[in-house]
């Protein structure tokens, strides 16, 4: 997944999603200029932050 679609998917800014990169809370790797997520990272990230404002 690129950029665009996890701010799509998580209804965030890309400063966020910056955010979630440098501070370690969101996996990626890079090919060129652009970052990738696996799509199992960002649902772990869903799911943990959903668990965590729920419960």
């Amino acid at each position: 997944m690129d950029n665009i679609e996890v701010c799509r998917l998580l209804h965030i800014s890309k400063r966020t999603l910056q955010y979630l990169r440098t501070s370690g809370k969101l996996p990626y790797s890079t090919l060129g200029n652009k970052c990738y997520y696996k799509p199992e990272d960002v649902r772990a990230l869903l799911d943990k932050n959903l668990t965590t404002n729920c419960g």
